[in-house]
């Protein structure tokens, strides 16, 4: 089948025949490209990256360069071999690139982020097709393979302390090296810590893990989250309470806390986040669904607290357990000591694998809050926020299909069947 000629107009035919002469379809035209698209996009992931490398240096630069290059070399590769034209160009793979490296801690061996590129770049994008073919989030997919398959490089940098992950410190922003860290006696906040001597870096624990203490129904570590009980519930010898032992809030809120390289500075994030939202690209009522949903689940999952007599309590509606400011706080450090903005404003929201409709997306963004914070509550899982955004675009085709737009026009018909 060969192509016909465009059809043209004598140059003396008058402008307003020439101004509807026939073109080849498709006759609507959108104000942007798809490569416009992506590379905004990628100057909007570009805020939390670069945080990401003022907080955690060199070493953060360097795992975004490999994921970046990871992904352009694999599409290319793949497409020397398939010719497919949905892998043709590099401004998608180079989106890929950082979203993925945005995942990714700063500590990670240089292997990490080439494997995590190649999965994410062939075995979730070109094996469907390419560019508006793939079921799950192409930079996702990648984070999950390297955590399976390197779960120690990924969650345990020193060995000799678990749980425990570097972050620089306030004098050593972008020129430190992040693995010269030691750990700081009597911390008290990040905005009020200088670097010890002889290194560059703090050993902190995870403020999420932390708070998992508050899930362990056989050996609670708290006795309250902000107020010790008193009377006769007092507790001799009493635990301490959960927020007492998290940093100052506004660590979370600048990025001040150790993490993967973009899940840290949550402003920065949300500024991202609202210029994508405010150039259209992507709609408001998804990652509010996304953050409403998983507000809810934290304020109605039952948490477990050291009674009297050794007995555990189980308390249920934690935002109103210990008042509303209390529960506000504890809400505030579970939405910010984990992915979750990253995954609502970025991973969420992109466009082959969320659902096409407002109605569908809201669906969609209040299935990813509630399972996200019900696996970071209850189950060991790694980035249970990421992992929520995969099982959920797992649904994306079933959602599409039930939440339908309407022909304009038509009311619901219903179809007879024949005989």
């Amino acid at each position: 089948m060969t192509d016909r000629a465009e059809p043209s107009l004598d140059a003396a035919a008058p402008a307003e025949m020439r101004r509807f002469a026939a073109i080849r379809a498709p006759f609507v035209r959108a104000p942007e490209r798809a490569r416009t698209l992506f590379l905004v996009t990628l100057g909007a992931a570009c805020g939390p990256l670069l945080a990401g490398v003022a907080l955690f240096g060199y070493h953060a630069a360097m795992v975004a360069a490999l994921s970046v290059t990871g992904c352009i070399v694999a599409e290319q590769l793949y497409y020397r071999v398939t010719r497919a034209p949905a892998l043709l160009g590099r401004s998608h793979a180079c989106l890929t690139g950082v979203l993925l490296a945005l995942t990714l801690p700063a500590f990670v061996p240089w292997y990490v982020p080439l494997v995590a590129a190649a999965f994410a770049i062939i075995v979730a994008k070109a094996v469907f097709g390419g560019v508006g073919h793939f079921l799950w989030q192409p930079a996702l997919v990648g984070r999950l393979a390297v955590a399976v398959l390197f779960p120690v490089a990924l969650t345990m940098p020193f060995p000799s302390h678990r749980n425990a992950w570097p972050v620089l410190a306030r004098d050593k922003l972008l020129t430190g090296d992040v693995m010269n860290v030691r750990r700081v006696q009597n911390y008290k906040g990040w905005q009020k810590t200088p670097a010890p001597p002889g290194a560059d870096a703090l050993l902190l624990n995870q403020p999420t893990t932390i708070l998992n203490g508050l899930m362990k129904p056989a050996d609670p570590a708290f006795s309250a989250l902000a107020n010790l009980p008193s009377g006769p519930d007092v507790v001799p010898g009493a635990k301490p309470t959960a927020l007492s032992q998290l940093p100052p809030i506004s660590d979370l809120l600048y990025g001040g806390r150790p993490g993967s390289l973009g899940e840290t500075c949550a402003v920065v994030i949300v500024i991202a986040g609202l210029y994508l939202v405010y150039r259209n690209y992507v709609k408001w009522q998804l990652p509010l669904a996304f953050l409403a949903s998983a507000c809810c689940v934290l304020a109605i999952a039952p948490i477990c607290l050291a009674g009297p007599n050794q007995v555990t309590k189980t308390v249920w509606y934690p935002l109103v357990a210990e008042g509303l400011d209390v529960g506000f706080v504890y809400v505030s450090y579970q939405i910010l000591s984990c992915e979750l903005l990253l995954a609502a404003f970025f991973f969420a929201t992109e466009m082959t694998s969320r659902p096409v409709t407002t109605g569908g997306q809201v669906i969609f963004g209040l299935g990813c809050g509630a399972l996200a914070m019900l696996l970071k509550l209850y189950l060991d899982v790694p980035v249970p926020c990421f992992m929520a955004v995969l099982a959920m675009n797992t649904l994306t085709p079933a959602i599409d299909s039930i939440w339908r737009p309407r022909v304009f026009g038509c009311g619901w018909i219903r179809r007879r069947q024949p005989g």
